[in-house]
């Protein structure tokens, strides 16, 4: 028995196994790029700003967050700025047919865990001012 026998592969065989390894190890960096340039591969997005009143469960969340939005857009401050941090969070709010001077706003989401966070905000107000915030939150499984 040869050498060349015993051997599985041959010097032109071995040099086209390398040109293809070579390749598939470039066309995996090239789509490991692309997809961590397009956001596709990476880290996590970042905690909505709301999650922190949904871990929090329904009766605490409600709670805390009536708290504190009543705190920081109190009672005869302009309603837009509270509309547009609403509006970035992911509330989707509308003049309330039922009542005049009012807002309903309304947060669906759906967690990572099989839960669903929905909060359900009217937002009462005298012209173009707040006048109160109620805030519902509901946090329940899928």
């Amino acid at each position: 028995m040869t050498l060349t026998q015993l051997l599985p592969f041959r010097a032109d065989n071995l040099r086209s196994a390398w040109l293809a390894l070579g390749f598939m190890v470039l066309l995996g960096g090239l789509i490991g790029a692309v997809g961590w340039a397009t956001g596709v591969i990476g880290s996590p997005s970042p905690p909505a700003e709301f999650d922190v009143y949904v871990n929090m469960g329904s009766r605490a969340g409600t709670e805390a967050m009536a708290r504190d939005l009543n705190q920081q857009h109190p009672a005869g401050t302009d309603l837009v700025p509270l509309l547009n941090r609403l509006a970035r969070a992911g509330f989707d709010c509308r003049a309330d047919y039922r009542q005049t001077s009012s807002y309903a706003c309304l947060y669906h989401r759906m967690m990572s865990d099989r839960r669903v966070a929905r909060v359900d905000m009217t937002i009462l107000t005298d012209g173009m001012r707040v006048r109160s915030i109620t805030p519902v939150l509901v946090v329940g499984t899928r």
